[in-house]
């Protein structure tokens, strides 16, 4: 887990979107391209990410930004690549 103690500098949105689509491929073992996730405007289900996938994608996502995803609450920012980087920007330290 990452320092929270850390003071991150301010992210920025085409970065964050750039950088979130990748772990997706990453989680994805490559099943899932960056660049469909970029362009799909779809949700991650639509584009074949499974449920082993989303597990490692929210422990890749707690780890680079040091937020928390609680999988007891509304998880629905989970589903599409831009619900999730607004969750990342609002639940981020460097916003804080």
């Amino acid at each position: 887990m990452t320092d929270p103690d850390v003071t991150r500098a301010p992210i920025d949105t085409a970065e964050l979107r750039r950088r979130v689509a990748d772990m997706v491929a990453v989680a994805s073992d490559g099943e899932v391209d960056a660049e469909e996730v970029l362009q799909a405007g779809v949700s991650f289900t639509a584009l074949g990410v499974t449920s082993l996938t989303t597990l490692r994608l929210i422990d890749a996502v707690e780890e680079e930004f040091g937020v928390e995803i609680d999988l007891g609450g509304d998880v629905g920012y989970l589903d599409d690549l831009d619900s999730l980087v607004r969750h990342i920007l609002a639940a981020s330290p460097a916003r804080r």
